[in-house]
């Protein structure tokens, strides 16, 4: 007897821009990603300098040689620099919400250190809240970030203020631009990362798939917690991931392959 495989969600990676031949975090992809049959749509968050929350990719732009960081410049000189307009994070909430479409938030902004010491100040909170307000529930919407007292702010409001929503680690920091040492550390707390995790509350391991294929999905299948794997692309890497029951929810850029890659019988 025959019957169809199980398979993890789908999140759609950058409002699903590659697979649709769009600039990523733009209203036109975004607004593409709401009609396709996806779980969630993911997409990146900054905080400008005048305190205005946007998607946009890179925590820089670039003019000439220079790099010029999203936090030093307002919104309107980042559009200015990068050629065109940002989709705000409120915009971006709204439409998903009136499509009942579920947000994966990448949160790629910081606080200044002292905020997290001081109650409500860290900016990802406003973020968070800004969330709820707009989706109306903990489950329509998920938030991740690679930066550990980020997580552990967010994951402390969650308990309280959001119980149901995920709050994610993620795991696979690029090692350009680190020393060896630095490199081997960093590899080795995403490895093992049953400290950081514990220590931030993160209820949600979030791994690059080269790390998840180590030895992460194991750990993570023995603590209980969901795994969301990023960003898989490959029809036999989407098939091994979206179908191991280990693994919560994967992102991808071509969520439609995605789905075909999972999408058959097997016999049972």
């Amino acid at each position: 007897m025959s019957g169809p495989v199980t398979r993890a969600l789908i999140s759609a990676h950058r409002g699903a821009a590659g697979q649709l031949g769009l600039r990523d975090n733009s209203w036109e992809s975004l607004e593409a990603a709401v009609r396709l049959p996806v779980d969630y749509i993911e997409f990146d968050v900054h905080r400008t300098a005048d305190g205005r929350y946007v998607l946009h990719h890179l925590d820089h732009v670039r003019r000439g040689r220079r790099k010029l960081y999203l936090r030093h410049l307002s919104a309107r000189a980042v559009a200015e620099l990068v050629g065109h307009p940002l989709v705000t994070y409120e915009d971006a909430l709204t439409l998903l919400a009136a499509h009942g479409k579920k947000a994966h938030i990448d949160l790629k902004l910081v606080s200044p250190p002292d905020h997290y010491g001081r109650p409500g100040a860290a900016y990802e909170l406003e973020a968070a809240r800004t969330a709820l307000r707009i989706m109306g529930s903990p489950e329509a919407f998920i938030l991740t970030s690679l930066e550990d007292p980020s997580v552990a702010v967010l994951a402390k409001w969650a308990a309280v203020e959001s119980p149901g929503t995920l709050v994610g680690l993620s795991l696979g920091r690029t090692i350009f631009g680190l020393g060896w040492w630095g490199q081997v550390r960093l590899r080795h707390s995403e490895l093992f990362p049953a400290g950081r995790l514990r220590r931030c509350g993160a209820t949600l391991v979030v791994v690059q798939h080269r790390l998840a294929s180590l030895r992460v999905l194991r750990w993570a299948g023995r603590q209980g917690l969901p795994v969301l794997v990023w960003t898989v692309d490959r029809p036999r890497k989407l098939r091994r991931y979206l179908t191991d029951r280990r693994v919560w929810m994967v992102t991808s850029n071509f969520p439609d392959r995605a789905r075909g890659a999972a999408d058959y019988d097997v016999v049972a």
